[in-house]
């Protein structure tokens, strides 16, 4: 049908009509408009998308999707963790949390540039570190910096299918004002009794260390565990989970 209405509409493309009606409709590409961004810390942010034609909400918690913007003339193109829920009822939006790098000219552009209704090309949802349902009787989290956002998008899952039943949740960040989502992880530990939350201030205390773990998880390898995190905490999980011949139990995102 695109071949019929591209030889219908010649010299002209589908997409150059579909623009004219909207901005986000495209017969080759995702796109997807940018109607909030919301301060998370002081370098962090989050951004409210709202996708085009051809979007799917039916993605997994945990999930991530590309996301392109033209900033001096290029396309500048970086995968993100999607924060929201899948399959909300009633969803027109989804969200990516974003930390400023200081390398990063494209995440600094989006924590502290980018202006709402900003129109961005967007890649489908992808990625195997996802939630299943239902989920496992009992789960850990360990998770580090802005490695919390593929599973905030899995805690907020699990909290719209009343599944918060036992899980440790181990999260490090460099003081407490840079605790991402800290207000509402604090909401969920009062709120939920099966969800227990040990965060570390690194500047302080220290980076966490691994190998002593059942120091303040006991049972730990009898947890399903998700981790996320700087590449040196993933390589030790990694070791660690094989070791004790419980690599299965272990899923990490790089």
């Amino acid at each position: 049908m695109r071949s019929v209405v591209g030889r219908v509409t010649t010299p002209l493309l589908p997409d150059d009509y579909l623009k004219l009606i909207n901005p986000l409709w495209s017969a080759r590409e995702l796109r997807g408009k940018i109607v909030e961004v919301r301060p998370e810390t002081h370098d962090c942010a989050t951004l409210v998308i709202k996708p085009g034609w051809g979007f799917s909400f039916d993605y997994q918690p945990g999930q991530y999707i590309g996301i392109g913007l033209l900033i001096e003339g290029r396309w500048r193109w970086r995968s993100y963790s999607l924060t929201s829920v899948p399959r909300a009822a009633g969803a027109r939006t989804v969200t990516i949390t974003v930390k400023a790098m200081p390398e990063g000219l494209l995440s600094a552009h989006l924590v502290a540039g980018v202006r709402p209704g900003t129109v961005v090309r967007l890649a489908a949802p992808k990625g195997n570190f996802v939630l299943p349902d239902p989920a496992p009787a009992s789960m850990l989290f360990l998770t580090a910096g802005s490695g919390i956002t593929p599973v905030m998008s899995m805690l907020r899952t699990l909290v719209r299918r009343d599944q918060v039943t036992d899980i440790l949740h181990l999260h490090s960040a460099p003081t407490s004002a840079d605790v991402l989502f800290a207000a509402e992880l604090n909401q969920l530990t009062r709120t939920h009794p099966g969800y227990r939350l040990i965060t570390r201030a690194t500047r302080v205390q220290g980076r966490p260390d691994l190998n002593r773990i059942a120091d303040e998880v006991p049972d730990w390898h009898e947890r399903q565990t998700w981790v996320c995190g700087p590449a040196a905490m993933l390589d030790t999980a990694e070791k660690l989970w094989a070791a004790n011949g419980i690599a299965d139990r272990l899923h990490s995102e790089r």
